[in-house]
């Protein structure tokens, strides 16, 4: 590691307050003699050393690098010269932190350095002053490394082990079709297909082999979308793993604020998921059942809404005053309720689908998504500037502590009342936000929206691929999930924090709804493309 000269007169960072808030917790003091092998995952650990004699004494203080715009926190306070030994701090190494260095010579308004150690790296500090410049020279040194060189093994193992038994069920689904079309020949040739050493027997013994084959080919029986399940449960199997700690990966963690992870897009998958199973699956009520088919779906919205607020009572003292109303299984009754309504009122009405009645679909598609919109941006919240979406509490310099999520909070603090909704969001640890719902009202409209869009691509699989599988859908299917994520790139400025509408699960804001469901398009049309398409298709 090269040494670093930091010079006062080169001053480029903003003057905020030190202040004292939650990040400090993620650097811990600890005792210098704690070997590597005793640290966890995404931890390093730095030794600040004592300072000559000339620098007399100094501060750190620093910015971790997943906090936007947040203060400085000190990180370590008067290390005196001559001190018998160095204090040792251990650092997050998700992301890096600017540091700030204080004392006689290093001003506290110094351009800040940065680091990000390796995890389960010991790294050491030294501050020595460096009269011709008049302002001190900082040292990073790589002390004793020791990061996991297998701490991505086990996800491999995993994805070779899926691998494997992916490409063996292949084998034994071409191995069936092979011994069929020798069975066929054999019998096109007046032979005995029992007496074919190449054809598999228990699968001829259930054959029928009395008759001549037919020259036209049976109609296909209806079966499942076997790509739709298949993603289903590599939704399912996923949330179950980051809902038992995602092995702690960082990754499989819900973003601070704004960002995007692996965990993130498993819950929005699934309500994708959903409304492309309605767009497959529906069809339009006898004359005369209309209403019975919309008491059918309110009945099954209302049993969802119900089992979200039972599971959200499990834990409890049964204290109904500090409930929480919103979760995940209500945004599934919400969202199911809201593309059911655009099916009925649009295909019982006129049962051609999609291509004909395209801008009826967009017309009432695009309400939700205007609703939030004019929800998040429009709607004044006393306090809080017009539109305000960031975290609250220390985001953005503290500028806005006590408005964290604009006007999505204030709707349901208004609606809901403070006590009914969550109470530690992912933003409380580093930002010291206010209890927020990511499940929230507001966002119950965008997550209704990306039902929508499942909706479509559901719409979009009727028409072109599932019977019998095409290459159509897989190419326009590709081609929506592009258009949805260059959409969703634009909105955020293909940027984490600087863009017009950061990508937001606790939010749920339109960039993350449309990079969700490009995700969820793109990665479909591949499973399709190897599951339906690569057995039969066209």
């Amino acid at each position: 590691f090269p040494s670093y000269r930091i010079d006062h007169t080169k001053s480029t960072q903003r003057a905020y307050p030190t202040v004292s808030h939650p990040m400090s917790s993620l650097f811990s003091e600890i005792s210098c003699s704690t070997p590597a092998t005793s640290l966890v995952k995404d931890v390093a650990v730095i030794r600040f050393m004592p300072p000559p004699t000339a620098l007399a004494s100094y501060s750190v203080t620093g910015v971790y690098g997943d906090c936007y715009g947040c203060p400085p926190s000190t990180i370590v306070d008067n290390i005196k010269v001559g001190a018998a030994s160095p204090k040792c701090v251990s650092f997050p190494t998700n992301y890096a932190t600017d540091l700030n260095f204080g004392g006689p010579l290093c001003s506290s308004s110094l351009s800040p350095f940065t680091v990000k150690p390796a995890q389960l790296g010991i790294y050491e500090i030294n501050l020595v002053s460096d009269e011709n410049v008049g302002g001190c020279e900082v040292t990073f040194t790589e002390y004793d490394v020791d990061e996991l060189a297998d701490d991505y093994l086990p996800l491999f193992f995993v994805l070779a082990f899926l691998l494997c038994v992916a490409a063996m069920r292949w084998l034994w689904k071409m191995g069936e079709l092979r011994d069929q079309e020798e069975a066929a020949s054999v019998v096109e040739k007046g032979g005995d297909p029992l007496m074919s050493p190449l054809i598999n027997t228990s699968l001829m013994a259930s054959v029928d082999f009395s008759e001549p084959p037919s020259p036209v080919s049976a109609p296909q029986k209806k079966k499942r979308i076997n790509s739709l399940d298949a993603f289903r449960g590599l939704a399912l199997t996923l949330m179950i793993f980051v809902n038992y700690g995602g092995g702690g990966y960082y990754f499989f963690n819900h973003s601070t604020w704004n960002g995007l992870t692996v965990a993130d897009l498993l819950f929005p998958w699934f309500v994708w998921i959903m409304g492309v199973t309605v767009g497959v699956t529906f069809k339009p009520p006898p004359q005369g059942e209309l209403c019975s088919k919309l008491g059918q779906v309110a009945a099954r919205c209302l049993r969802l809404f119900s089992l979200g607020l039972l599971l959200n009572s499990a834990g409890g003292e049964g204290d109904l005053s500090t409930l929480r109303i919103p979760g995940v299984l209500q945004y599934f009754a919400v969202a199911y309720l809201y593309i059911n309504l655009i099916v009925l009122l649009i295909d019982s009405r006129s049962p051609t689908g999609l291509v004909r009645n395209a801008s009826c679909y967009c017309l009432l598609g695009a309400v939700s998504i205007s609703a939030y919109c004019y929800l998040s941006y429009g709607l004044p919240t006393p306090g809080c500037p017009l539109g305000y979406s960031g975290a609250g509490g220390l985001y953005d310099g503290a500028a806005h502590p006590d408005c964290t999520g604009g006007s999505r909070r204030h709707v349901d603090a208004v609606v809901l009342g403070a006590g009914h909704f969550y109470a530690d969001p992912t933003c409380k640890e580093v930002y010291g936000c206010q209890d927020y719902d990511p499940e929230g009202i507001v966002g119950s409209l965008s997550a209704s929206f990306l039902a929508f869009l499942g909706l479509l691509a559901g719409k979009l699989l009727k028409h072109k691929g599932s019977s019998p599988p095409s290459r159509n859908f897989v190419f326009s299917a590709l081609a929506f999930g592009s258009v949805l994520l260059l959409l969703g790139g634009c909105l955020c400025g293909f940027s984490q924090n600087e863009g017009p509408v950061p990508v937001n699960k606790n939010l749920w804001s339109p960039s993350f709804v449309l990079v969700c469901a490009g995700f969820a398009c793109v990665l479909f049309s591949a499973f399709y493309a190897a599951m339906d398409l690569g057995v039969g298709g066209r």
